[in-house]
């Protein structure tokens, strides 16, 4: 065992898809407490030499966090939070999108639309725990529902958190067990 982080702060590994793809570096979120969701960036760590490169750096008030690497090419998708957050749009399960960073560029994965009408194949509220497929052509995550929400916290979690799958540059397809 070696250790290869040593700043005095929280490295967070997602529990799958941390390697990149040369197996060479893993890649984690840095929040001040392991248990908020309070992290701005999303590192990586070199594990031969312990070199540290950011990835990306929210802004805005933002926070980012639990991130998965591609597995045949330098992307990373992980949750951003809320930009410019205040008390009623902050982060929390159903106020969160997923985003893939790539080259320095960082795109949506995923689309929210909350006001009706609502827009086919957007979201209606947060995803969570992305993750590419082993051919790197989709992307899973969990979801949940920001308008069910609204309408009954108790309809929220856990009863509706929900499975969906997406090809970047495609609509979202959900499916609940």
């Amino acid at each position: 065992m070696k250790q290869i982080t040593f700043a005095p702060r929280n490295h967070l590994l997602t529990n799958t898809n941390t390697w990149t793809p040369d197996s060479q570096w893993l890649v984690f979120d840095v929040r001040p407490s392991g248990a908020s969701f309070t992290g701005e960036t999303i590192e990586r760590v070199n594990i031969h030499t312990g070199e540290v490169e950011v990835i990306y750096r929210a802004s805005q008030g933002a926070h980012v966090g639990v991130v998965t690497v591609h597995p045949k090419s330098e992307k990373y998708v992980f949750i951003h939070g809320p930009e410019n957050p205040d008390e009623t749009w902050h982060y929390d399960f159903h106020h969160r999108r997923g985003v893939i960073a790539e080259g320095g560029k960082v795109s949506n994965l995923d689309a929210m639309d909350i006001t009706a009408p609502y827009t086919p194949g957007a979201l209606r509220g947060g995803s969570h725990v992305h993750v590419f497929s082993p051919n790197g052509e989709r992307v899973s995550f969990t979801y949940n529902d920001h308008v069910m929400h609204e309408l009954d916290p108790a309809l929220d979690l856990p009863k509706r958190r929900c499975c969906c799958a997406v090809w970047p540059g495609q609509r979202t397809k959900a499916a609940s067990a």
